[in-house]
């Protein structure tokens, strides 16, 4: 309280503390001091207006970032058109294309120098650091009809990763879904065969001594982490049928 009180900034955020005790101190700012504060929860985005304008020069990196395209594939809620002669609908399925560019930089303020807006991996280079990246992983079962009971080294990757393709196809509106033989993507989320018996990633061994089903080793970067636990439910939904 001292310190904000001392600097009297016209904005305050809380971070780094125990929540009860940052809600209380977070109330105790704006009712005695007057002063706008947050208390954001991780991954949580603060935006706070500013008066303050700053003329930037952008990098080669981020202007080209820019430009890349960001396509998204999504298909459309069933319509149903009638024909005029018969009264008979049919339902028909289209698949939309868009361009969700979002253009992302990080603006550097050095002393006695322009302010520039760089690309996120420009940033690194400069302080000498590496990307950190969050992966997750999860070993999902799916049940399969009529797999043919043989041993897990024997199982066709291609034939189940092309099933999984066309189960995913039918049920997910949403991520561009390849099939790229071995293993299927979908934006960072990749699914392949998984023949380890004591795979790390597996909660549960409950499914192993089903003959009739399969193990997909899945992995994804933390930012897609709801589309990877959509992917997920999908794919424990029985079932995937196969010849």
């Amino acid at each position: 309280m001292d310190l904000v009180k001392f600097l009297s900034p016209k904005h305050a955020i809380l971070v780094h503390g125990e929540k009860p005790k940052m809600a209380t101190l977070k109330e105790r700012i704006q009712s005695e001091l007057g002063i706008q504060c947050y208390c954001p929860a991780n991954n949580e985005t603060v935006t706070i207006p500013s008066t303050h304008y700053v003329k930037a020069d952008a990098s080669d990196a981020f202007i080209r970032s820019c430009l890349n395209p960001n396509f998204k594939f999504s298909k459309s809620s069933p319509a149903e058109e009638s024909d005029s002669a018969s009264n008979e609908s049919k339902t028909i399925s289209r698949v939309h294309v868009s361009d969700e560019r979002v253009t992302e930089g990080i603006l550097v303020v050095e002393k006695g120098k322009k302010a520039k807006v760089m690309h996120q991996d420009e940033l690194l280079l400069k302080l000498g650091e590496k990307k950190h990246e969050v992966q997750c992983a999860y070993c999902c079962p799916m049940h399969t009809e009529t797999l043919e009971k043989s041993r897990s080294e024997d199982i066709d990757k291609s034939s189940l990763i092309s099933l999984l393709w066309m189960k995913l196809s039918n049920e997910l509106s949403e991520g561009n879904i390849q099939d790229l033989g071995e293993q299927l993507q979908v934006e960072s989320f990749h699914a392949s065969i998984c023949l380890k018996d004591d795979c790390p990633h597996r909660i549960s061994d409950n499914l192993r001594k089903d003959p009739e089903s399969v193990f997909f080793c899945c992995s994804w970067s933390v930012a897609d982490d709801q589309l990877a636990w959509k992917i997920i439910s999908i794919m424990k939904n029985p079932t995937l049928h196969s010849t």
